[in-house]
């Protein structure tokens, strides 16, 4: 297995300019109804310019320092093109970018990480995946493999879990969306103003594939299950999920990002939810040290690590920063 496939694996399994003060305000869009008990109160609170275009950015000021958040959604179209005059001014005024933690993998450590735990990854010597699939979630898998122009060898070899998330992976790149989007128009952004370009961390493949090697029979179809239900949701809606982010259209994104496919395989087994934890407090404490430093931070940040409740945004505020939406 190519450690660019166990890249997306890990971290699958691992979230306007304003009128003048002359004019009349701005119009404002709600983001919908009150939070549920499992969201973050400053994502759903909060209400945003309508205008300039663009994906949601918030601002959070402490202490003088500003740190502006743009909130990532993953996939994207590789084909979108989308504008944020308010990102764009951030990153004029900022010296340093901070992006979400990379999976610590390398061609050597994808071949210790089969061999290592190749025993809960892979199937049985002489078994199959399809073979010992239930009827339902083989029809399932058989077509959306197909879709993605793949056959029932690539994934023979793989436990149910594994086989779902590369599959959704495959089916993503089939489709059109790129996994590495909108992270990766950022970083060329940084570097074409030379600023400093930091990850607030790294995943250890050994942490997911641990996890993946442990999962019972249950968990296992749990999480292809999980995993097919994303395959199709993409499917079904391929030709606006970068519209919606694009546009700011926090509404529609809040409804398909409450929980992707990785985030509830990951909270259904055991350590899984102390994996996601682990990341939404190493984003936290990132952006903590980004406000100690004078002058203006950008970050990405998946959009799994603030829309929960206790998020990153959420612990910010708790730790005394001002969080709103920026209008210039």
């Amino acid at each position: 297995m190519a450690a660019t496939k166990l890249v997306p694996l890990a971290l699958s399994l691992a979230l306007v300019s304003s009128a003048s003060a002359q004019t009349a305000s701005p119009p404002v869009v709600n983001l919908g109804q009150a939070p549920a008990a499992d969201e973050s109160a400053v994502v759903a609170e909060l209400t945003v310019v309508a205008k300039p275009p663009g994906p949601a950015i918030w601002l959070v000021e402490k202490d003088g320092a500003k740190l502006y958040v743009l909130g990532a959604a993953t996939p994207l179209p590789h084909s979108l093109k989308w504008d944020s005059p308010r990102l764009n001014k951030a990153l004029d005024k900022a010296s340093l970018v901070l992006v979400p933690p990379q999976a610590a993998v390398g061609v050597t450590q994808a071949a210790g990480f089969i061999l290592t735990f190749g025993g809960g990854l892979r199937q049985p010597l002489g078994k199959r995946l399809e073979d010992q699939l239930p009827p339902d979630l083989r029809a399932r898998f058989v077509a959306f493999r197909e879709q993605a122009r793949k056959g029932p060898g690539d994934y023979k070899n793989w436990k149910p879990a594994v086989a779902g998330f590369l599959l959704l992976s495959d089916f993503r790149q089939a489709a059109g969306l790129s996994e590495a989007k909108p992270v990766s128009t950022v970083e060329r952004m940084a570097k074409a103003r030379k600023l400093k370009v930091k990850s607030v961390g790294q995943y250890r493949m050994s942490a997911v594939t641990s996890i993946a090697g442990k999962l019972s029979p249950d968990d296992q179809l749990y999480c292809l299950r999980v995993a097919l239900d994303e395959v199709a949701y993409d499917a079904a809606h391929s030709t606006t999920i970068g519209r919606d982010w694009a546009e700011g259209d926090l509404g529609a994104v809040r409804a398909r990002y409450r929980e992707s496919a990785g985030q509830r395989c990951l909270t259904h087994v055991p350590g899984g939810a102390a994996l996601l934890e682990k990341g939404i407090a190493q984003t936290t404490d990132a952006m903590t040290e980004a406000l100690k430093r004078p002058g203006v931070t950008v970050a990405v940040v998946d959009l799994g690590f603030l829309l929960p409740a206790n998020g990153v945004l959420d612990r910010l505020k708790a730790d005394g920063a001002t969080i709103t939406s920026p209008i210039e």
